[in-house]
């Protein structure tokens, strides 16, 4: 069976509801509290239950495919550094020295022999072991064994690479990712490259992450730009677990499902989005790449971050192809900025207004509803997978 013969089925049922006026979706109308964005009790213990316990994309293979690169990164306030091997195999750590607590390595991506402190020149090498005390002598004695950088749960999968902000926690990667691991290893990502990356700001993360999983606002709020091949509030939805695989039907979905399969071909009349719970939206097609959106709650309850990564089959070469990709990686940055979260701000100051009490998601935002329950559900102390949402 070819990988991508999903995506005949997938433009099939986007065809039927296209024809049928209809979409994929929930049993029932959900409301939720307008707290539910606005309490910072509640943003806290999110940060602390979900952001600081599952799996999180930090990085991709194309940024640290050679021995010695590194990326030095702040997640919800925990400095990471993760480094690729001379063995091959990437780790990450705490970014904090062990002598006096300084950032290790300065935020941002490189490469490097040893990671040194600046404070004190303190040294560690690409596990995280302290291999060399400045000024030793004069320092006094101190064995070094034991006490390098505090290591990170972290693996690397479909070109992606995950951590645990939590220290000693086990991390079981090919169970958290499920069936969606298949659904990312055939777009074949770990060949490609890491072009470009832009961060935005704007409300409570998950109102940010609403948006990601929202077909019903095309028309309304994107007229000019993705309405103009998108059908708006006509979605497949299909979940793994946590994790979500979205279908938007193109206004040529008809004609495309209307040709026997072979001639069919990749992506026509469909986009196809993936997100990976909680944090990561993949906007990407198979051979030529696209954007990756990871989002991040901010400083505040009503803050977050998004960093747009933009990856590439085939990076750009000539003159063309990097304006090309350049007014790609622009236009995408102003749809987000000054349409999806220019409104998502407004969201998140007319909730605190106190005009609504709760906010209601249709039966047709069924990606909505399930990610909102999957929230509740690793939200709790000790979530019992058990009685985990089969929405």
């Amino acid at each position: 069976m070819d990988r991508f013969e999903d995506y005949n089925e997938i433009a099939d049922r986007l065809a039927d509801h296209a024809r049928d006026g209809t979409t994929d979706s929930a049993p029932e109308v959900m409301r939720i509290p307008a707290s539910y964005y606005l309490d910072p009790a509640l943003w806290a213990l999110e940060v602390e239950r979900i952001f600081r316990r599952v799996p999180l994309l930090l990085a991709f293979t194309g940024e640290l495919r050679q021995p010695g690169r590194y990326k030095a990164m702040t997640v919800v306030g925990v400095p990471v550094v993760m480094i690729r091997g001379r063995d091959g195999a990437v780790r990450a750590f705490m970014n904090v020295c062990r002598h006096r607590g300084a950032l290790v390595m300065e935020e941002g991506a490189g490469k490097c022999v040893r990671m040194v402190c600046p404070y004190h020149a303190w040294s560690y090498d690409d596990r995280g072991a302290l291999v060399k005390v400045a000024d030793a002598e004069k320092f006094g004695d101190f064995d070094a064994e034991g006490e390098g950088l505090t290591e990170l749960p972290c693996a690397e999968r479909a070109g992606l690479i995950f951590v645990s902000l939590t220290p000693g926690a086990a991390m079981d990667i090919d169970a958290w990712l499920g069936g969606f691991r298949e659904e990312l290893e055939k777009l074949e990502m770990d060949r490609w490259e890491v072009v470009a990356a832009q961060q935005l700001e704007t409300a409570n993360w998950k109102l940010a992450h609403d948006g990601y999983v929202d077909g019903y606002h095309i028309a309304s709020l994107h007229p000019k730009t993705i309405a103009v091949f998108s059908q708006s509030n006509v979605l497949t939805y299909d979940a793994f677990g946590p994790h979500q695989r979205i279908g938007f039907a193109h206004h040529d979905i008809l004609p495309v499902a209307g040709k026997p399969a072979p001639e069919r071909r990749l992506n026509d009349g469909l986009t196809v989005i993936r997100t990976l719970f909680p944090h990561v939206s993949f906007a990407v097609r198979h051979g030529e790449g696209g954007v990756v959106s990871l989002l991040f709650p901010g400083e505040s309850h009503d803050r977050s971050v998004t960093t747009q990564v933009f990856l590439a089959a085939k990076a750009p070469e000539t003159e063309e192809e990097r304006v090309l990709f350049a007014a790609r990686t622009k236009m995408l940055h102003d749809v987000v900025k000054d349409e999806d979260y220019k409104t998502v701000d407004g969201v998140q100051a007319g909730l605190a207004s106190g005009a609504i009490p709760d906010v209601i998601f249709g039966r047709n935002e069924l990606g909505n509803q399930r990610l909102h329950r999957w929230i509740a559900h690793y939200s709790q102390e000790n979530p019992d997978p058990a009685h985990a949402p089969d929405l």
